[in-house]
């Protein structure tokens, strides 16, 4: 089946159309230039972000300067997360991300998004809440409709969105990034793109390459089931730099059973009423209480109650490791304790369908508990980990700027990070590109190429299935990415995927199936990163642990 090809031109080029890409859209159109979004789904509800977000971290000046807490406090808690405070991070993201995260996420208030509240008694009129810091940080707010929100502001501003167009590879002339190439996953079309610069804001995440925790397939832990490395299989076939692949994968977790979209239980969108419970009743992890900002011992109490949730978060694991069930129990919370969680699950993630079956079956938080689990299986963890760039966004290729959470060496990856340096890539692509005449030259070989690969999908009549695949590499990762990592594992594990590579003819019935078949390939390369970096790692550091 032949596909055409169809030719574009713009200024910008954003590959992805999350947070990140829709947020780096709209500045690019503020800076006057023209912009086109390739999102393989539909910009309304796709990315990390695509189901709602209640919660958003940030310094809040009216609360913060008040209570006592400096802007260069949470500098230096921000720059202890995760493996950042390995020194696999790097300071002047972090630095930078604190430094313009409260205008960059207050400023979503322009495009209609609440963020304040008749009932808050916290200067501002937001509602604040405990999460990651040691002083609350993150803004509940009603995020449920974000994504349809922003595109339609994207809509507004005259951007051109291509929906169900997968990105295979970035278009090079001279050493630099000139847009890419397409393929669209409803019709027989492969868009070539000229762009005088380039963003990936293609959500960071890995989660395709392992088994879900349900055992359904593509039921991921809170991030999109259409994660598939996508942003750093780009970079490196475009000969960009990335760092910290073996920090990757991980082992073991908490989850809920059958449902893994525990929302920070008992913190986070759980706030201010769950808590932890063995099977005789016994709290195992207290609740977080609010203190009043008008407190003159606000700041030391938050501290100490952190501390607390800290070390339940610690017994916590701890017990579930070692095999007890525990549950998340609301039986001592208030009537309108309940109703502001409900609230916040209306506006997080995946949280609304548990409330709508809830509802259907008549059941309350109060007479249920739900149970924890602790899961021994590979998993992923992304944070830290992706395209190597510098706090303007650039990467190591001229013209290639990476957005939001693809972005490597940040703390925390998650939403804020979307925002912040999603807002920052677009202005900075921009200005580059108002310096840049014109977009380069077109590969015609590279076109020809992706144009043979996606037809012979479809002439590979007795050719392999792309969820067979799929399966193969994630049974690869679950059997040798296990901790601690050897030599042997990683060099068994390296021989499968390059056989794997060779071997494969995959076989597509419709567009809908090519898309799958250049996911899992993008999956297999990911895959393959992650075993080199492992291997060529020697020495233990956090969590990456090498016998």
């Amino acid at each position: 089946m032949k596909y055409r090809v169809e030719q574009l031109e713009t200024d910008v080029l954003i590959v992805g159309g999350g947070l990140s890409g829709a947020l780096a859209t709209l500045k690019v159109k503020e800076e006057g230039l023209d912009c086109v979004v390739l999102e393989k789904s539909n910009t309304k509800r796709s990315g990390n972000a695509g189901s709602g977000i209640d919660h958003i971290f940030s310094y809040i000046p009216e609360l913060h300067e008040k209570v006592g807490y400096s802007m260069e406090e949470m500098k230096e808690e921000q720059a202890q997360f995760d493996l950042a405070g390995l020194g696999l991070g790097f300071r002047s993201l972090n630095d930078f991300f604190v430094e313009n995260s409260y205008d960059r996420i207050i400023g979503l208030e322009k495009y209609g998004l609440k963020f304040r509240f008749e009932d808050s008694n916290v200067p501002g009129g937001y509602r604040v809440v405990p999460q990651f810091h040691s002083v609350p940080t993150s803004f509940n707010f009603e995020g449920r409709d974000i994504k349809p929100i922003l595109t339609k502001e994207m809509e507004k501003s005259g951007v051109r969105i291509y929906n169900r167009v997968f990105v295979y590879e970035l278009l090079k002339d001279e050493g630099k990034v000139v847009g890419a190439i397409g393929v669209c996953t409803r019709e027989n079309i492969i868009y070539v793109v000229r762009a005088k610069t380039t963003i990936l804001a293609t959500a960071g995440g890995v989660d395709r390459l392992c088994k879900s925790a349900t055992g359904v397939d593509f039921e991921r832990f809170h991030s999109s089931s259409m994660n598939n490395g996508a942003g750093k299989v780009l970079a490196m076939n475009a000969g960009a730099d990335i760092i910290n692949m073996e920090y990757t994968l991980a082992q073991g977790g908490m989850e809920w059973l059958n449902w893994t979209m525990s929302a920070g239980c008992p913190g986070g969108t759980y706030w201010p009423c769950a808590r932890i419970i063995d099977e005789d009743g016994n709290v195992i992890m207290e609740r977080d209480i609010a203190f009043s900002p008008e407190d003159p011992n606000y700041k030391e109490k938050h501290q100490k109650q952190f501390a607390r949730h800290l070390e339940g978060r610690k017994r916590v694991f701890e017990h579930l490791a070692a095999g007890e069930l525990l549950y998340m129990d609301m039986a001592e919370a208030t009537d309108d304790e309940i109703e502001y969680v409900k609230w916040s699950l209306s506006h997080e993630g995946k949280c609304n369908t548990l409330l709508a079956n809830m509802d259907a079956q008549g059941i309350s938080f109060k007479d249920i508990k739900i149970p924890y689990f602790y899961t021994n299986m590979v998993q992923t963890f992304v944070s830290c980990s992706g395209v190597y760039s510098n706090a303007k966004c650039e990467t190591t290729v001229e013209n290639l700027y990476a957005a939001g959470n693809e972005i490597a060496g940040m703390s925390n990856n998650s939403a804020p990070e979307a925002v912040v340096y999603g807002i920052e890539a677009g202005l900075q692509a921009a200005k580059k590109a108002k310096e840049t005449e014109c977009g380069g030259k077109v590969d015609t070989s590279q076109v020809a190429h992706v144009q043979q690969l996606v037809e012979g999908f479809y002439e590979n009549e007795f050719g392999d299935k792309w969820l067979d695949i799929e399966h193969a590499i994630q049974n690869i990762i679950n059997t040798f990415g296990t901790i601690p990592h050897s030599d042997i594992k990683c060099r068994t594990a390296l021989n499968q995927l390059e056989k794997m590579e060779k071997e494969i003819h995959l076989h597509a019935e419709n567009p809908h199936e090519i898309n799958r078949c250049l996911d899992v390939m993008f999956i297999l390369q990911t895959a393959k990163a992650i075993f080199l970096a492992c291997e060529n790692r020697k020495e233990n550091l956090g969590p990456f642990i090498k016998t």
